[in-house]
């Protein structure tokens, strides 16, 4: 009790020696109390600091647990997602710890709300007060949708506390509302920022800031998990599993969670998608595509500079992060990388087809054995036959063995194309992870070796060198997103009401938008040509499989398992190359290069004991 107090009682010392350290600008004395809220410059100060704790979304080491799912590997034992892997974490010994810092910005944007009135500043117009407050709305409803996607319902704060009242809300401690509860909060908040803000950045010093096409954005992305099975029913609608297990429980012993299916809230999400999508249209948001199509109008999403305006399908962005770490991280030891952030086989595996179908779907695939050989500037390389003819999605994201150029997308004019990286020292943009190769383990550095003998490189420019790995735009919300969400609920929708989803027009629209951009037949097409049917449960497995690789390692993957109840595909082997093999030895796909444990339980993260500890209300989550 003790602990909390001093907490919330210390918001003012947080705000003035963060703000201080963080900008730099002032001096410490200037921002106390009393005068915080009278300068304009000390305002932005408050409020730029709400910005500070949104998420790196590549940050992997202990930031953003959205990277931590199944689709692939950070080889370093000593960092957060080797040990979720390995299930070494508890309500005592944490991982990806994210409450106190998310509820300091919590306080602080109701902190901000709550005061900015307080300025008179001449200099703060009432354009940019209004426009200041919708930023706050709309972060007050971004940490909230990220503690609610991470631990379930949590208290929820809509003011500061202070004197008598303070007290009495320590003695009589702060319940978990249930779940719809926490999402008309945070829906309210949207609604309140998108009316406040600007479509897009109508000034050039509010790039970057949140507008309202983000807030809109913000949710429906909301109603999208609000929707899904874990939060709407706990049934696997593939399946038909229940997982009453996952209930979570009040202090007063109350579900917490739609213990049955609210068909309704996939019609509320397909709208919401819907009208994020018409208001980022307004903003002149989209695909980048034209005139560009296949790997390249894909790729140059995640390598736009990130000074100055993002790109058009970038509608919110992480400031500060740049991608040269996380690129440092996965490039080949003969780049200088440390080699440890890798793809698994299920996850290579995972990309459709140049045919546009389910590589389990493609006999061309199922059958494919050997290498193809070519040669190119005077090099004789052999191409892995199943990594030949894919979706250009793969080659974007995945270095794999023996990768020298772009050549093998459709199997014609093989012998030219483009590498996958135009570094001057032509011998590195041959990737050769077997054991003797120059990638390889035998020519690993301490711990710093790729363990699947695949690597990632979607953030990485094509132009990029040893020495120069690129400073992006990192998106966190982008236009792609919007258009999932949509197809998905949509589906879903239809599939409630009993409507034949092979007629939704709409939703296959938004469908073949995302697929035509990387040069793929849309679904209907691909699958008629094979004479596959596209039943209920197929056209879900293909909603599903297209999320996964157009969001790969962009934060999705781990809470999208959790929201479709299909997260127990987290745990047990784990497949790559042999990568203490060389020749045809290393090729072996059945190599398991870890046997991840998983328990029911890891759906939700367990909340602190600490806070269990200070509030009397607060209950854990299921199972912890």
């Amino acid at each position: 009790m003790k602990k909390n107090k001093i907490t919330i009682l210390c918001l003012l010392v947080f705000l003035i020696s963060s703000c201080t350290k963080y900008l730099d600008q002032v001096p410490a004395e200037k921002l106390d109390e009393p005068t915080l809220f009278k300068s304009k410059d000390d305002v932005v100060k408050v409020l730029t600091q709400i910005y500070s704790a949104n998420p790196d979304p590549l940050d992997f080491f202990g930031g953003n647990l959205g990277m931590c799912g199944d689709e692939g590997d950070f080889i370093w034992s000593s960092y957060d997602p080797y040990r979720l892997d390995m299930g070494n974490y508890s309500q005592t010994f944490q991982v990806y710890e994210k409450w106190t810092e998310w509820y300091k910005q919590v306080r602080t944007a109701l902190y901000f709300l709550g005061r900015i009135d307080e300025c008179k500043d001449e200099k703060l117009s009432e354009q940019e007060r209004n426009w200041w407050k919708g930023e706050a709305e709309f972060l007050l409803a971004y940490y909230n949708f990220l503690l609610l996607r991470q631990y379930g319902p949590v208290p929820i704060m809509t003011k500061i506390y202070s004197g008598p009242e303070l007290t009495e809300a320590i003695a009589a401690g702060i319940p978990r509302p249930d779940y719809n509860r926490a999402v008309a909060y945070i829906d309210s908040l949207c609604e309140s920022a998108a009316g406040k803000l600007d479509i897009t950045f109508s000034y050039a010093d509010r790039v970057g800031r949140a507008n309202a096409t983000a807030a809109k954005f913000l949710r429906a992305r909301l109603w999208l998990y609000a929707a899904s099975p874990l939060y709407n029913g706990l049934t696997n609608p593939a399946t038909g599993r229940q997982y009453s297990e996952l209930m979570i429980h009040g202090s007063d012993g109350q579900d917490l969670l739609n213990a049955s299916v609210d068909v309704e809230k996939w019609a509320k999400a397909r709208q919401a998608a819907k009208e994020a999508i018409e208001i980022a249209a307004t903003g002149n948001y989209g695909l980048m595509a034209e005139p560009v199509i296949g790997l390249d109008a894909y790729k140059r999403l995640f390598t736009y500079p990130r000074g100055g305006e993002p790109s058009r399908e970038c509608i919110f962005y992480a400031q500060s992060p740049s991608p040269w770490e996380f690129n440092q991280h996965a490039l080949p030891l003969s780049w200088g990388g440390y080699s440890g952030i890798c793809p698994t086989l299920e996850h290579a595996n995972e990309y459709f087809t140049a045919k546009g179908l389910l590589p389990e779907d493609d006999a061309d695939w199922v059958n494919a054995t050997g290498f193809y050989e070519y040669s190119w500037n005077d090099k004789n390389i052999s191409i892995y036959n199943r990594f030949r003819k894919r979706d250009p999605r793969f080659y974007s994201n995945i270095l794999f063995p023996g990768q020298y150029s772009y050549a093998m997308l459709t199997g014609s004019n093989e012998s030219t194309g483009s590498r996958w990286a135009n570094n001057s020292d032509d011998n590195k943009n041959w990737f050769r992870s077997w054991n003797d190769g120059q990638d390889g383990y035998a020519n690993k550095r301490g711990r710093d070796y790729t363990i699947t003998g695949m690597l990632t490189i979607k953030w990485l420019p094509r132009t990029a060198t040893s020495n120069s790995l690129g400073d992006n735009a990192i998106p966190i919300f982008r236009y792609t997103e919007l258009l999932l969400n949509y197809m998905e609920a949509a589906f879903e929708d239809d599939v409630a009401k009993g409507i034949d989803p092979l007629g939704d027009g709409d939703m296959f629209f938004a469908w073949d938008q995302v697929r035509s951009r990387v040069g793929l037949p849309g679904v209907k097409a691909a699958y008629a040509a094979a004479g596959i049917p596209l039943t209920v449960n197929k056209l879900r497995e293909l909603i599903h499989r297209e999320r996964r690789v157009e969001l790969a390692f962009e934060g999705h993957r781990y809470f999208d398992n959790r929201r479709w109840l299909d997260a127990e595909r987290e745990g047990g082997p784990k497949h790559g190359f042999d990568i203490q093999k060389s020749g045809e030895e290393f090729w072996n796909e059945n190599y398991v290069f870890e046997t991840r444990l998983f328990n029911m339980k890891n759906y939700f993260l367990p909340i602190p004991q600490s806070e269990i500890d200070k509030n009397r209300q607060l209950t854990q989550n299921p199972m912890w």
